[in-house]
């Protein structure tokens, strides 16, 4: 305790000092040398974004040994090879390429054969950790067919969403945060009988603490993630975010904003990017409310909501904003007051139900000013109820597969979902591990020992 005591006084005293010194060369009022002091302390923090080195970041279909650099992100992306090794690399029609499409999306890996083919992630960071996973598709008639496929994505054994396009040049963009308890992630592309499923890019980066609601079972779907107000039509994402979410423009009718860093001298528990939390939406009128309107289209949808708020003005002495939040025409959150240049998190405690989120943003009879919005997020929450296949199975046969050297279509869960290994049959009981009952090797060429791993399989009925 007193070691974090000596930590606060002595950063406080570093601020205090950048302070003083710019009264003393410019002549500032102290608000003006908080501003800049603000902007020297970014400079120094931007030194302490998380570092996803650790993170995953694969275009898929890049043939093995190869890798680049984002030019925009600085990422690097790398082959998908070694995580696969099923499908076939593709690249999508000329006409589709251009100067500004991401290099993440000329290529595509294909899965004409196996009604499931999956990815195996591995990252470093184990297991009992939060990630946030994005997989991009762009189908662009890499096929020659000019059809446009329909398929399933999963994570693990439960059904991540599924994946369609309004048209060949339609980027297709599918990100959930899922706390993994193992240490190793299966994503999956399901084939449901309408086009050949495949993948673009596959992205998997961690979070540091719990500020999204996650259980074992249950897993967060992105609905929005908004930069509401946004003064350019760009999305923000790494390096600007150190957890890398993606930040679509939301132009606001009346909006306001600064130059100034958000949170550049605290911290925010969620992080955001201060480019985002730099600009915001306010009504036109000063007397109105600020209103926000999605349709869900589905009443028995679950979603968890983040707001978050920054003072972006200079309030006078005689300036106040203080606002409550309705949701659905019923009170949501009361008594919102942004701090200047510092975040403000609002969020639903529990999940709430609705064919229509309807929020209303309105200024309290003390408040001379009107609410404003900075950033919204809204997730859809996911029940994972569905177990993989009992540990215990699971070890006996990777033991086998990897003892044989067979199996070259065996890739993420042996029984689930919905179809087992090639030579597998198991056994389903509603939402419990399934067991593997039967196997058959008989066509492999089986050579030498034994192994002791059939012993191994417990519910093992027919070999």
């Amino acid at each position: 305790m007193a070691a974090q005591s000596r930590a606060k006084v002595g950063w406080t005293s570093i601020v205090c000092f950048i302070i003083i010194s710019l009264k003393t060369i410019c002549d500032c009022t102290e608000e003006e040398s908080r501003v800049l002091a603000s902007d020297v302390a970014l400079k120094q923090a931007r030194r302490k974004l998380d570092d996803i080195g650790g993170s995953i970041s694969i275009d898929c279909g890049l043939p093995l040994g190869f890798s680049y650099t984002d030019e925009i992100t600085d990422i690097i992306y790398t082959s998908d090879e070694e995580l696969i090794n099923t499908g076939v690399n593709k690249s999508i029609s000329s006409k589709f390429k251009s100067g500004i499409l991401p290099k993440t999306l000329e290529n595509v890996r294909s899965f004409p054969q196996g009604e499931r083919n999956c990815y195996t992630l591995k990252p470093l960071e184990g297991n009992d950790t939060i990630y946030l996973i994005r997989a991009l598709f762009m189908y662009g008639d890499y096929d020659d067919d000019d059809k446009l496929p329909e398929f399933d994505l999963y994570v693990g054994v439960n059904r991540w969403d599924n994946v369609r396009f309004d048209n060949a040049s339609h980027v297709v963009i599918k990100e959930i945060i899922h706390l993994a308890l193992t240490g190793e992630i299966y994503v999956c592309l399901l084939n449901i009988g309408k086009g050949t499923p495949f993948i673009s890019a596959l992205e998997l980066r961690h979070f540091h603490n719990t500020i999204y609601r996650t259980q074992p079972e249950s897993a967060l779907v992105l609905y929005r993630r908004l930069d509401v107000g946004s003064t350019t039509n760009q999305t923000v994402r790494y390096k600007d975010d150190s957890y890398d979410r993606m930040w679509v423009p939301y132009p606001g009718s009346g909006s306001i904003n600064t130059s100034s860093t958000v949170d550049s001298l605290l911290e925010s528990e969620y992080r955001l990017p201060s480019k985002v939390m730099q600009t915001a939406a306010k009504p036109m009128n000063i007397n109105g409310s600020l209103e926000f309107e999605f349709e869900t289209g589905d009443s028995s949808l679950k979603f968890y909501v983040y707001m978050h708020f920054a003072e972006l003005e200079i309030l006078q002495v005689n300036q106040y904003r203080e606002f409550i939040i309705e949701l659905n025409g019923n009170l949501w959150k009361e008594s919102v007051v942004p701090e200047y240049l510092n975040s403000t998190t609002r969020f639903s405690k529990y999940p709430m139900k609705g064919s229509k989120l309807s929020f209303s943003l309105r200024k309290t009879s003390k408040s001379t000013l009107p609410p404003i919005l900075n950033a919204l997020e809204i997730y859809v929450l996911k029940d994972f109820l569905q177990a993989s296949t009992d540990q215990g199975d699971v070890n006996a046969i990777m033991n086998i597969k990897s003892r044989y050297q067979v199996g070259e279509g065996w890739q993420g869960d042996p029984c689930e979902p919905k179809y087992s290994w090639d030579g597998l049959t198991c056994s389903y009981n509603g939402y419990d591990p399934p067991k593997i009952i039967s196997l058959n090797l008989s066509s492999k060429g089986l050579a030498g020992r034994i192994v002791h791993s059939l012993y191994d399989l417990k519910s093992l009925q027919k070999l």
